[in-house]
């Protein structure tokens, strides 16, 4: 057993979905904004927990133009970054080069290819909104009715893993979008996603450059596995595709918390 202390004493309340990072150049006069999808929180043994976000997707766009708003090669683009000023674009396309995934510090010279931006990020910054009663479920009964009285469910996965000989505490944080249940057996599921996750197979220089999109199932409070949207070679493709695949268990001591809210 991990020496990693494993309760928590708070409830999950961010409401992701009224939730937003912005940015904004001053060189460019321009301020994306994106609603958030999901979070995670990343800590060694003896460390502090560094928290980061994924952002909605949306398709790469020209900006400001009177026609042809939709930039070619079609490509879906999102966020993934901390409130310590790390992020990172990636951009997956239906042709060469398949996929770009660019990590920065706030500050850092953007890259330009296949972006509509330039220069610096001269502010990046998120505005978390949290939901005013959140309650933890744990009987059958109280997961079955919050979700067939169509109450928001936030879920929290929390395991151990592995990069190289070093365990990392990974507690990925997220609105259940898509579940099910049954009405003569007390068992449900969670299917949901996308999710954030780390890879640590990932060589990198900025933290936030190890976060990938995935999804995640479950039907019990110590199990899960989850799909994670993965490099991927197609034939006929001359070039990789980021498509998801089955990965199994994320990791060691799983385990799963489900919270419902009763006061938006």
């Amino acid at each position: 057993m991990s020496d990693f202390d494993l309760s928590y004493d708070y409830n999950l309340g961010y409401d992701y979905i009224n939730s937003f990072v912005y940015w904004s150049s001053y060189e460019d006069d321009h301020t994306p904004r994106c609603a958030l999808h999901a979070s995670c929180k990343v800590r060694g043994r003896g460390e502090e927990f560094r928290e980061y976000f994924l952002s909605h997707p949306c398709a790469g766009e020209k900006m400001y133009a009177e026609t042809q708003l939709i930039l070619l090669p079609t490509s879906e683009f999102h966020v993934v970054f901390s409130d310590e000023g790390q992020f990172m674009f990636v951009k997956s396309f239906e042709e060469k080069p398949g996929f770009e995934r660019m990590a920065y510090r706030q500050g850092d010279v953007v890259k330009r290819k296949n972006l509509q931006m330039k220069g610096v990020i001269d502010i990046l910054e998120s505005d978390l909104r949290y939901f005013v009663e959140v309650a933890e479920m744990t009987t059958y009964k109280e997961v079955h009715d919050a979700m067939v009285g169509n109450k928001p469910i936030l879920g929290r996965t929390r395991y151990l893993a592995k990069k190289g000989d070093e365990e990392i505490e990974v507690v990925a944080e997220y609105p259940v979008t898509v579940m099910n249940t049954r009405h003569t057996h007390d068992t449900w599921q969670v299917d949901t996603g996308p999710i954030l996750l780390p890879d640590f197979s990932i060589e990198h220089e900025l933290e936030v450059a190890l976060f990938r999109q995935a999804y995640i199932a479950y039907n019990s409070w110590n199990y899960a596995e989850y799909a994670m949207r993965l490099p991927t070679e197609v034939k006929g493709v001359n070039h990789p595709v980021l498509y998801y695949e089955s990965c199994g268990p994320p990791g060691a001591e799983i385990r799963n918390q489900l919270f419902a809210v009763k006061v938006i």
